[in-house]
């Protein structure tokens, strides 16, 4: 798997809806959803595309389960807290109001994962992080 590529793309999306929410909520006059386009934002896009630029920079190795646990657990943990954190607020009838919330904290916890093993990553390949000459 390309790790650059699938984050890039991936992070794309989300600054694709996450744009399509700010412009709703100023066109609507109505900022109901300004956490989850923030959320969307600064979780879905830049960080992920921050990720993407890790892996494009440095000589991570492609078989690294440590960095394969990372990008999935990014992809998985932004999605799931953007989309928890929508339910929610929103309370849809379909979803009981403890899934709703069940579902915000696994997705928020799943990224807290991302976020370690990112930081593992940068002391696990310590020797492949330097400046470029």
């Amino acid at each position: 798997m390309n790790k650059t590529k699938f984050l890039l793309r991936t992070s794309a999306i989300y600054a694709v809806i996450g744009v399509f929410m700010g412009g709703h909520m100023a066109g609507a006059g109505s900022y109901m959803f300004r956490a989850i386009h923030a959320h969307i934002l600064v979780v879905g896009w830049l960080s992920l595309f921050a990720f993407a630029v890790f892996y494009a920079l440095f000589a991570i190795p492609k078989k690294s389960k440590l960095a394969t646990v990372q990008v999935w657990s990014a992809v998985f943990g932004s999605f799931g807290l953007t989309a928890g954190m929508w339910m929610y607020y929103f309370q849809p009838a379909w979803a009981p109001e403890l899934f709703n919330l069940i579902f915000y904290i696994a997705g928020g916890s799943v990224l807290m994962i991302s976020f370690f093993a990112f930081l593992i990553l940068t002391f696990v390949y310590g020797k492949q992080l330097t400046d470029k000459q």
